[in-house]
């Protein structure tokens, strides 16, 4: 492959830009994929003279279908290459790879000088990291770009990406995993060399913890390093979990001037220049026959790309040359072909034939189906019927990891979802309390993060504002409870656990989270109180508490001009979403997560500004004290998983201690006691119960109704919330 290639580019030089190759595990064995790009100033076809054009053997398409650059550069290849190998031109429909990014390594360096790499084995070094993925039966694919830099010298781009439930990096967290689950030598590893190491190297050498957490052409390596600051962890888990480099890895990223500004912030460059002699190391081919790889995946919907052969060069002996492809199914079979149509950036990139339009799937909003097919690439199984019991109409599916907790999934694709409705599919789903909230656009998820992360309207001196529900509502004994249309009513719930309803400053009902179910707080026989009970008849009648009559409408239209029901409140079984969240964006440019938690640098005041925010929106006015441990222990849950950077659990302790000591008021902290082991808050307590053994995860479930006439009615009668 290395000379085939020298050979090339010492013929077309200065004609030629680059070549790009791509492989990959086929169904039977493993597949090549090379395309050449002209230098920028080259007519079309004079990059790579031939003696004469190739006699093919045309199987699905005519000889003019092929542009003539692309036939020359087989034909040439054909002549090159030993004659066991067949060689072929066919089209690649990458869709079947999906959308969901994976992990992947790239190759990088701080050499100033070119790099030689030493071949001392019989197989090259990509060869033997390719075969090691192979007998672990892991699906891959890795790409090199091989570009003439002058001199007898070749810039080289190369990346591997794995193809496995346990290779995932959607999220910031599975880093972590797979960094415990493989330990077999990395791509890096095999080069030997101090020259060469990779983002995956670097991100584990620069100091983060594995248990927290212009051109268009896609041939260019334009990826060069530019003077800048040092490596930071930040950076480095942003490319390791980005959409950037998987795209780039397909080859579906249009433009790559976005990570190129990444890689400007790093003292390492994507690109190696490596001598001539260096890319018997740096290529090479691996067979791979009869080895299962995607077939062991069970419960992944990712395949290898789809070829379509549309003229046969060589015949390789003894070889059926469509064994290995992954082949297109008629229209209307395959997934991808309804629920991913690729971008004109991808085209772009490898000739990809046009989808047939077949039957769609079932009748779901085109983001369900996304998120389905996204979350299934990720290695997820998702049960559309175990929403049964979740007490909101918009929990979809709960989704199963291949390891870690379930969750309810709700699809919010522009915002709209409530709140309330957020809250209480998290709160009632699943025993973990857990929620995947999948939007089409990125403000979408940013939303359903903001309110995971603080799922209350705000928190008082002693009490803190819930949202209220919009599906549920105040129902008990075949009545609805109302007030009169116009009046504001606010749900609070302070730290023992007491749930007040709020009319103006009068409380009108109370109830508890700990199973006491909600029941007015003035006397029956009290005049004064506005709360009112209505039964769904034809004519329905407004009752006092005690059941008597006080008006009766003709209509419920006319009784809704009057009276409002009484929205449940949201009572969140967590005081934040961490880490039991995920916001998932299926944007144009990929899947993509947005996490509920806050982050901070690695700088002391955004730590001690960061305790303060914690302790300000998560603690209020209380008979009970919280110690400085228990609060940094709790804020360091809070914010240690995402963040680049090692929080010290001493550290956080001593900065809650110095603050407890310096400031005081109703939202610090003040010391009790000299020692730091003893230091006390100052009145300060969670701002509600998390869910315990003693602690029911969804509280009133006796005081609300749905799919009856009474629970119609609740919904004739209700008023959008005002948050304010």
């Amino acid at each position: 492959m290395a000379q085939a290639i020298e050979t090339i580019v010492s013929a077309a030089s200065p004609n030629l830009r680059a070549i790009d190759i791509l492989c990959y595990r086929g169904i039977a064995h493993e597949e090549y994929l090379l395309r050449v790009c002209p230098a920028a100033d080259s007519s079309r076809g004079s990059a790579l003279p031939i003696p004469s054009d190739p006699e093919l053997e045309t199987t699905s398409a005519s000889v003019q279908d092929i542009d003539t650059l692309t036939m020359r550069f087989g034909a040439w290849l054909a002549d090159q290459l030993i004659d066991r190998i067949g060689v072929e031109i066919v089209t690649c429909d990458p869709t079947p790879l999906g959308r969901t990014q994976t992990l992947t390594t790239r190759l990088v360096t701080d050499a100033e000088t070119p790099i030689t790499v030493d071949r001392t084995r019989s197989q090259s070094q990509l060869a033997t990291y390719l075969d090691g993925l192979l007998e672990r039966s892991i699906p891959h694919v890795a790409r090199t770009i091989i570009a003439p830099a002058g001199s007898g010298t070749y810039h080289v781009e190369q990346q591997v990406g794995q193809f496995s439930p346990q290779a995932r990096t959607l999220q910031r967290r599975d880093l972590a995993r797979h960094s415990t689950q493989d330990t077999a030598p990395s791509l890096a590893a095999q080069y030997d060399t101090d020259a060469i190491t990779s983002t995956w190297e670097l991100l584990t050498e620069d100091g983060w913890n594995p248990k927290t957490r212009a051109s268009h052409s896609p041939c260019q390596p334009t990826l060069h390093r530019q003077p800048g600051a040092g490596a930071t962890a930040s950076t480095l888990v942003d490319l390791c979990t980005q959409q950037l480099e998987y795209q780039r890895l397909l080859g579906t990223l249009g433009d790559p001037q976005p990570l190129a500004e990444q890689y400007d912030a790093l003292a390492y460059s994507p690109t190696l220049e490596v001598e001539a002699a260096s890319l018997t190391s740096m290529l090479g081919l691996v067979w791979g026959y009869d080895t299962p790889a995607w077939e062991t995946q069970h419960d992944f919907d990712r395949r290898p790309p789809i070829l379509e052969s549309l003229a046969l060069l060589r015949s390789a002996p003894g070889t059926d040359e469509t064994a290995g492809h992954n082949p297109r199914v008629p229209a209307g079979d395959q997934m991808s072909n309804t629920l991913w149509t690729p971008a004109p950036a991808t085209t772009a990139d490898w000739p990809t034939p046009s989808l047939g339009s077949g039957k769609l799937g079932p009748a779901q909003p085109g983001v369900t189906r996304r998120a389905i097919k996204r979350l299934r690439e990720y290695g997820d199984s998702l049960s559309l019927a175990a929403t049964s019991g979740v007490d909101t109409p918009w929990a979809i599916a709960e989704r199963r990891p291949p390891d870690g907790d379930s969750s309810i999934i709700v699809v919010d694709d522009d915002g709209t979802v409530p709140p309330g409705e957020l809250i209480a599919a998290a709160s009632h789903g699943v025993e973990t309390h857990a929620i995947t909230v999948v939007t089409e656009a990125q403000a979408a998820a940013e939303r359903a993060a903001t309110i995971l992360r603080e799922p209350f309207v705000e928190a008082a001196d002693t009490e803190t504002v819930l949202y209220p529900r919009t599906a549920r509502h105040w129902v008990t004994s075949g009545h609805v409870a109302v007030v009169p249309r116009e009046m504001p009513l606010q749900w609070r719930i302070d730290p023992d656990g007491t749930v007040r309803l709020y009319a103006a400053d009068a409380c009108l009902a109370s109830g508890t989270v700990w199973g006491d179910p909600l029941r007015p707080t003035v006397p029956f026989d009290d005049p004064s109180t506005p709360l009112r009970w209505v039964a769904p008849e034809s004519s329905p009648v407004v009752r006092t508490t005690d059941g008597v009559a006080r008006d009766q409408y003709d209509t419920s239209a006319a009784l809704a001009a009057q009276y409002r029901s009484l929205p449940l409140p949201a009572v969140p079984a967590r005081r934040w979403w961490s880490p039991r969240a995920t916001c998932l964006s299926l944007g144009p440019d990929g899947p993509s997560v947005v996490d509920p938690r806050r982050r901070f640098g690695r700088h002391e005041e955004s730590l001690e500004t960061a305790l303060k925010e914690f302790v300000t929106t998560y603690t209020c006015q209380a008979e009970t004290t919280l110690t400085a441990s228990t609060i940094a222990t709790a804020c360091r849950r809070l914010l240690w998983p995402q963040s680049a950077t090692v929080v010290s659990q001493a550290e956080l302790k001593r900065s809650m201690t110095a603050l407890s000591r310096r400031t005081t008021g109703p939202t610090h902290t003040e010391s009790a006691l000299s020692g730091p082991d003893t230091v006390t808050l100052t009145q300060r307590g969670w701002i509600y119960p998390d869910t315990t053994a003693d602690r029911p995860a969804a509280p009133f479930a006796d005081a609300t109704a749905a799919g009856t006439p009474v629970a119609s009615l609740a919904e004739t009668l209700a008023v959008a919330p005002d948050y304010k």
